[in-house]
């Protein structure tokens, strides 16, 4: 069935959904798996090509941070490993809550942090713009990050996002915490997926090279050419939209 998709449309899907989310450091998974179902690809599978191109594509945001010395590990490293701690604990707490009153919490408080940053305020003279943030606030946000990823089986790239800009931080640093982060959750769930079904190498290249050039281009562009402003506003817009895409599936 995956020799009949067009490996044109399946490249470009790829290459413009990562060159956009990679403005704000988040994988656009979400958004491509339904998008590879529609262009012909059986429902795992897409879930698999979608992953990888999580993977790939913030692994390059993380390469082209860590090469140009932007990369913050003492920022990044106690989300990092809370979440990694704590996503277990999600795994095993979604035996005894219903997936769908976590969604229903999860999105709220997307459109919640996205508003907040949206709407203007006074700026707050002790933020993580001008300070590091204490070490407890990193490891509480990761611990959150990793229940979510746990309860809902999503990577905690939203939470953590959200969370930093709430906090206050600069939304450049966030899109690197968040590149540096997802990845982990990404791959483990690209080869969960992989392993149930078969994907073609020709899928496989094609999703893995448009992820490359998207992810690095859009990190370059975000990096290079947008105020940070302009960064916080796109990961608050796509913070909202994530969550009604949420809504509509919880509803429809």
């Amino acid at each position: 069935m995956e020799t009949s998709i067009s490996l044109y449309a399946v490249f470009f899907v790829t290459l413009g959904l990562n060159y956009f989310f990679a403005l704000s450091g988040k994988g656009a998974a979400a958004f491509q798996m339904p998008i590879f179902v529609w262009l012909g690809m059986p429902l795992n599978s897409a879930k698999s090509v979608a992953l990888l191109a999580n993977t790939i594509s913030l692994s390059a945001v993380t390469f082209d941070n860590f090469k140009s010395s932007r990369l913050d590990l003492k920022l990044g490293l106690p989300i990092i490993i809370f979440s990694f701690v704590f996503a277990p604990v999600g795994a095993y707490l979604s035996s005894f809550i219903d997936r769908n009153i976590i969604l229903w919490m999860f999105a709220l408080f997307l459109i919640y942090a996205g508003v907040s940053v949206l709407i203007p305020k006074k700026a707050n003279s002790k933020s993580c713009h001008d300070r590091h943030p204490k070490i407890v606030y990193l490891s509480l946000i990761g611990a959150i990050a990793g229940l979510v990823s746990g309860l809902l089986a999503v990577g905690g790239g939203g939470v953590i996002s959200a969370l930093m800009l709430l906090l206050g931080c600069k939304a450049k640093k966030v899109t690197m915490i968040t590149a540096l982060a997802v990845p982990f959750a990404s791959l483990s769930g690209f080869v969960t997926y992989a392993i149930g079904g078969h994907i073609s190498w020709a899928i496989l290249l094609t999703v893995s090279s448009a992820a490359l050039i998207g992810g690095y281009i859009g990190n370059k562009t975000a990096h290079s050419f947008l105020p940070d402003r302009y960064i916080k506003y796109t990961i608050a817009i796509l913070s909202i939209v994530f969550a009604l895409k949420i809504i509509y599936d919880l509803i429809r």
